[in-house]
């Protein structure tokens, strides 16, 4: 937007000098992109400054609109034209209705629509003072009532157009939608074919207008022309904007359209118009004027605090000096609520984006002066982040797993009933019932998953299928039950792990991962969290009983189970046969892990080492017997771990061979064999007499 500096002081007499009004206009909001001097001829020159005006100050690309902004930083009043109260007076005796009718068949994308008519003018070349307006804002005289109507954009910044009224068949002006195909030839030249989107203006026969954009050759104004129709009027912006891009036409019209014009100016600025036309081109002003008013718009009102402005902005303006700014933007003070902070406001028609006390706060930083803002910094006090037992143990566990080899899974937490069904949660007790969704996706996410273990089955059956020979699979996560009347859900972790083992120099890949592998990876955890789990026989209808289905407790309470999946499941998903799992309930294991570690300091003295393998029924349980040995041996003993169990033909019928690993340690001293031998004796006959063990040769 380009800005004559002596026509802004016929509205301001701000008695800045041009790099002065610069500088405040960048500071204002309004960005100074250049500033030039042009020749006007006779080796006269005026300087002019070209503002990068942003989308949401529609209402500085005017002049008019430039010296509101400048009074208000200034804190001077503006000299505007009174265009009306001349009107009245220059108005003449013949009614304008009687001369044009206008027909308005779209009042959403013209919620406003003026005209008006003056007869005897007379076209011609525009006198100097209007020429040299022009000349210094980029744009070429045309004649004198084009001309005038492209000054008023210019000051007002309200597009006006000025139609021939002799070319507009039927003498009526229709605001209505383009017919498809409908030829229009634009004032460029442009031939166009018309789309029914298109909003035109058009007489009784055909287009005269692309609506806020640009007028037709059929319908100017030439040196014939003793008669012109005056158009004033308000477009919707997106419309405007539409069919500009689609039909490839923009113009000084457009541009403002788009950006959005003041309602209440539009009558203003066709008085000037008219006012004006008489002036440069003589002719009679019909009296009255057609205004087709649709959509009146109600004043924006709202609350306005002043403590409110000095805290955003971090400020100490006092409520007069801010007043003082409100006014100068043309705000109007409705009411005082509360004296000397909170007011009702109103902002002028000038500024239609004014609807929330924060545009006004914006306002008065800007007018203020960003640069008198102090600079702080935001004052606080920072709380550290604290986890929880359960986040912690949730977060860690999910470490040690990744270390270990295992991928984390994803899945939903919807399952299929069917597969709901056969994985009953074992964290609730016998009344538990599934959830079921009332809107459920599909008939495969029917139901809340009441473990993770089908989740991660299929996920492992998902890469199988895409040849990934091993997979060691864990998910954390939620399962939902109900129980009563009420709905429970339980922070859970799972692992899988099936397939040979991956290529390494450490383990033979022709063998699949076992039960023993994914209980390593639960004894990992338990020892990281310094808990001690206990292994109990389990029997779960997805568990395969005879193969190491056993229930997990830490501190007595159940927190999960161990074992392989039921060669039945394996077959359904094409697992591995040897697919083993673990779940546990994490909420179970963070209440059993120590608020407090001890410290324990290095044993000073060696551990001792045995190994004992035995004979016992099948039907006793490992724990058994690792707990006896524990009893048996009383202080001196460190660690108990089952290694090796072996179960086949070379040993009796009903009997499996167990091979534990023992050391025993000293505080006080290193344990010689005379002090180790008696304890393993002892140990020997418990399991004896006890179990019916015997030492396997």
């Amino acid at each position: 937007m380009k800005i004559q500096l002596d026509w802004l002081k016929t509205y301001i007499d701000h008695g800045l000098s041009a790099q002065k009004l610069s500088n405040l206009l960048t500071m204002g909001g309004l960005e100074i992109e250049g500033m030039e001097s042009v020749d006007l001829g006779g080796g006269r020159t005026t300087g002019v400054i070209e503002l990068n005006v942003t989308p949401n100050r529609g209402y500085c690309l005017s002049h008019i609109g430039v010296a509101r902004e400048v009074g208000a930083m200034i804190h001077k009043k503006c000299k505007l034209p009174s265009p009306d109260k001349q009107l009245t007076k220059a108005m003449g005796s013949v009614p304008v209705k009687k001369k044009i009718t206008v027909v308005n068949e779209e009042t959403e994308l013209c919620p406003r629509y003026t005209a008006m008519v003056i007869e005897n003018v007379t076209p011609g070349p525009s006198p100097k003072w209007l020429a040299d307006r022009l000349k210094a804002v980029g744009l070429r005289p045309i004649n004198n009532i084009v001309d005038i109507t492209n000054f008023v954009m210019m000051e007002y910044g309200q597009p006006l157009h000025a139609f021939d009224k002799a070319l507009l068949a039927g003498e009526k002006i229709v605001i209505r939608r383009a017919r498809k195909g409908e030829p229009f030839t634009a004032l460029d030249g442009t031939e166009l074919k018309l789309g029914t989107d298109a909003l035109v203006i058009a007489d009784a026969e055909k287009p005269v207008a692309l609506a806020g954009i640009m007028g037709g050759t059929n319908s100017q104004v030439t040196e014939s022309t003793r008669t012109v129709v005056l158009e004033s009027a308000a477009f919707d912006p997106v419309a405007v904007r539409k069919a500009s891009k689609k039909y490839g036409l923009r113009s000084d019209s457009s541009y403002r359209f788009e950006r959005g014009v003041d309602m209440e100016a539009v009558a203003t600025a066709s008085s000037r118009a008219a006012v004006l036309i008489r002036e440069v081109a003589g002719g009679d002003i019909c009296k009255g004027r057609i205004d087709i008013y649709f959509r009146s718009r109600k004043p924006s009102r709202f609350d306005f605090r002043v403590s409110r402005t000095n805290q955003v902005l971090g400020t100490q303006l006092g409520a007069k000096k801010i007043l003082k700014y409100l006014k100068g933007l043309g705000i109007t003070v409705v009411k005082e609520k509360k004296s000397g902070e909170c007011y009702q406001v109103e902002a002028p028609s000038s500024r239609p984006t004014l609807t929330r006390e924060i545009d006004l706060i914006e306002e008065v930083a800007r007018l203020d002066g960003y640069d008198g803002v102090e600079v702080s910094h935001p004052v606080a006090s920072v709380s550290p982040v604290r986890f929880s037992k359960l986040q912690t143990a949730v977060r860690q566990s999910k470490e040690i797993l990744r270390n270990l080899g295992y991928s984390e899974a994803i899945n939903y937490s919807f399952i299929e009933e069917g597969l709901a069904q056969h994985f009953r949660t074992v964290f609730g007790d016998g009344t538990s019932k599934l959830i079921r969704l009332d809107n459920p996706i599909s008939e495969d996410m029917s139901t809340m998953r009441p473990s993770l273990l089908p989740g991660l089955i299929k996920s492992a059956a998902h890469n199988l299928l895409r040849r990934q020979k091993s997979v060691q699979l864990f998910e954390q996560g939620h399962i939902f039950f109900k129980k009563g009347k009420g709905s429970h859900e339980i922070a859970c972790l799972a692992a899988l792990a099936t397939g040979p083992y991956p290529n390494s120099v450490w383990k033979d890949n022709s063998k699949p991962f076992d039960f023993y592998d994914v209980k390593g990876g639960l004894e990992s955890l338990a020892a990281h969290f310094q808990v001690e789990l206990e292994y109990r026989s389990g029997n779960h209808n997805f568990l395969d009983t005879g193969q190491q289905a056993v229930d997990i407790f830490a501190q007595g309470q159940f927190i999960g189970y161990l074992g392989r999946l039921m060669p039945i499941l394996s077959d359904r998903w094409n697992l591995n046969i040897e697919t083993c799992v673990f779940e546990l309930n994490m909420e179970g294991l963070a209440a059993a892990i120590p608020d407090r570690t001890r410290f324990q300091p290095i044993p000073k003295y060696p551990e001792t080492f045995r190994d004992i393998s035995i004979l016992v029924d099948q039907a006793v349980p490992a724990q058994t017997i690792s707990d006896l040995i524990r009893q048996t041996s009383g202080p001196l003993i460190r660690r108990v771990e089952l290694y090796d169990q072996y179960q086949g033909k070379r040993l009796p019928p009903g009997k499996k061979s167990l091979t534990f690993a023992l050391s025993f340690q000293s505080p006080e001293k290193t344990l010689t064999d005379d002090e180790v031998n008696p304890i393993f004796e002892k140990i020997v006959g418990s399991l004896s007499e006890q179990l019916g063990a015997a030492l396997r040769e």
